[in-house]
């Protein structure tokens, strides 16, 4: 493919048609998995030819990438602000676990595609799920050293991926999962007072991971 054929059109409607590329690929992802989902299918759902998908990007590799980056860039974003904000370890660590259930609640395809990474991990390139994931899991670590440190954490473990596994998987499968173990119309996982109790699971199960208000042992 010559380099006129890959080059990204310019413009408001070359935008706007990423966009709709973006948020198709992100649904069959999250549906079929990395190697099930096929650029044919993702060009039928928006309307192009299979051909016309390449001038936007230029493999399946290409759109997963861009498609993660995506789906999950506003939430890591707006963890790290927190994470890094003023207030107390305890406020700011609150304060993330809100912000992830509520992003996770919001797009549920965001669980879909957590659980679809992890059962086909061996069927597909290794990639960062999370847009700069790292800088998250370093800002987490070193919030808990320093609350360990302080005596504002009093942790059930000394590794802090305990209650991040607690709090992270709970929640996607909350959101992904839990529907379909339950009689149909019975129960409604994204119902706001619904919502609400999970985000207070969520919340308690922190606190006494993490040690957060406890007293003196």
């Amino acid at each position: 493919m010559n380099q006129a054929a890959t080059a990204q059109p310019s413009g408001a409607k070359a935008e706007r048609t990423r966009s709709v590329i973006l948020l198709a690929a992100e649904e069959l992802f999250a549906t079929h998995g990395y190697a099930a989902a096929r650029l044919e299918d993702v060009a039928d759902t928006v309307g192009l030819t299979r051909a016309a998908l390449f001038y936007y990007f230029r493999d399946k590799q290409a759109l997963y990438d861009a498609m993660l980056k995506n789906a999950f860039g506003s939430m890591t974003e707006h963890l790290n602000r927190v994470l890094t904000a003023k207030g107390s370890i305890a406020e700011r660590l609150e304060l993330a676990v809100e912000a992830y259930v509520d992003a996770v609640v919001a797009r549920p395809s965001l669980a879909r595609l957590i659980l679809r990474y992890v059962a086909d991990a061996k069927e597909q390139p290794p990639q960062d799920l999370l847009s700069n994931n790292n800088q998250i899991l370093l800002n987490f670590w070193s919030l808990f050293q320093k609350g360990r440190k302080s005596g504002e954490l009093k942790p059930v473990n000394d590794d802090p991926f305990h209650a991040a596994s607690a709090i992270i998987g709970t929640t996607v499968f909350y959101v992904a999962g839990l529907s379909a173990l339950v009689p149909q119309g019975k129960f409604e996982p994204l119902d706001p007072k619904q919502v609400a109790a999970h985000k207070r699971e969520a919340l308690f199960a922190l606190r006494h991971l993490l040690g957060l208000g406890r007293s003196g042992d």
